[in-house]
């Protein structure tokens, strides 16, 4: 607990007139001016002596805050105070990291701290401690105390509704063949000749009518397709922190709409190195974790291998790998077009993330 005490508006004007009364009472030889000139100085200190030895609370209570919150979106905090002195306690405000927009309610118990706290931007940031002001007798004197807890939020990006790639035809038109997120998979069933061993419960009598030949059941597993998202993190390719929590809320956002098209999304650097694997819309928490944190960083060559049997790559930034195989490539520039040339169809990277990849899938630059 740290905390300072300093007289108020009232406390410094009995400083002043305490001071007064006993110059006077010095220079007139009258006893009782400098009686009461040192009762004035005498009352300041008791209040300062009163509020610096009065209990602070001692239990702190705080609800309404979370793990994970999206930038821009308000939390309620309630800090509720108990123990200690009541009668000093005059106004309790939670402090906030820089980082966090605070507004606090205008319903102020002073054994109570309300105030709707929203993040502005990705990262870590702290919740307390509590700043508590403490009012002495007569109102000469107040103490400033900070007690309690720090709590830590992580905002993360948020994830912005994007066009899905099927109404364009990224994908050819060729709807992905699905298997069920649990991990069991769906089985799709074609006949194949009879060979020796086969059991006869698994024989297809109407593809053996329809074939001449005797014919079983073959399981066959569906494949789910895999995009691959490129993450640029040079930080010559961004022009400040803000453009780079951008691309962090694309990066977000686009991981989201590919996971809603049916997607297995493998999200790597320029250089190759893995960083998340999404699957399932439960899994982009790991991923919304991770962009929260990520930082632009130096990166090797652009030699990103992508997934064995990749369907689309997205990339976003600039520097990225030339594209190498003979599926589509989209990319959300950070700067300038000529990732274009090597066979990237590209569109600037702007405020409007869902504006941009509406853009990009329409056909960006070519």
């Amino acid at each position: 607990m740290r905390g300072r005490i300093l007289p108020t508006l009232r406390g410094a004007g009995l400083i002043v007139v305490g001071a007064a009364l006993i110059g006077t009472g010095a220079a007139l030889d009258r006893v009782e001016l400098t009686y009461f000139g040192v009762v004035f100085w005498g009352v300041v200190i008791v209040a300062s002596l009163a509020v610096a030895l009065a209990p602070a609370p001692r239990r702190i209570t705080r609800t309404g805050h979370q793990d994970l919150v999206a930038v821009g979106d308000p939390l309620r905090v309630v800090t509720e105070l108990s123990g200690g002195s009541v009668a000093f306690l005059e106004d309790a405000v939670d402090a906030v990291s820089p980082g966090l927009l605070q507004e606090r309610d205008d319903d102020r118990n002073p054994r109570m701290a309300v105030s709707w706290v929203t993040p502005t931007r990705r990262g870590a940031h702290r919740i307390g401690p509590v700043r508590v002001e403490m009012l002495a007798p007569f109102g000469a004197a107040r103490a400033h105390r900070s007690i309690g807890p720090v709590d830590e939020i992580l905002a993360v990006p948020p994830v912005v509704p994007l066009l899905s790639i099927r109404s364009r035809g990224i994908d050819d038109g060729d709807p992905p063949a699905r298997h069920d997120r649990s991990g069991h998979g769906a089985d799709n069933l074609v006949p194949r000749p009879y060979v020796a061993g086969d059991s006869m419960r698994r024989v297809h009598w109407r593809a053996s009518a329809h074939h001449g030949d005797l014919m079983v059941r073959e399981e066959e597993r569906d494949q789910t397709p895999t995009a691959a998202l490129v993450l640029d993190l040079d930080p010559e390719s961004w022009a400040d922190e803000r453009a780079f929590d951008l691309a962090m809320n694309a990066c977000v956002s686009v991981a989201a709409r590919l996971v809603a098209d049916g997607f297995d999304v493998e999200v790597i650097a320029v250089d190759g190195s893995s960083f998340a694997s999404v699957s399932s819309r439960d899994g982009l928490d790991d991923l919304l974790i991770l962009c929260a944190r990520l930082e632009p960083r130096g990166q090797g060559a652009e030699t990103a291998d992508f997934p064995p049997g990749v369907g689309l790559v997205i990339g976003i930034g600039s520097a990225v790998p030339p594209a190498r195989a003979p599926v589509p490539h989209l990319l959300l520039a950070s700067s300038g077009d000529h990732a274009s040339a090597r066979g990237w169809r590209t569109a600037p990277l702007e405020a409007d993330v869902a504006a941009s990849w509406e853009a990009v899938i329409d056909g960006g630059a070519r």
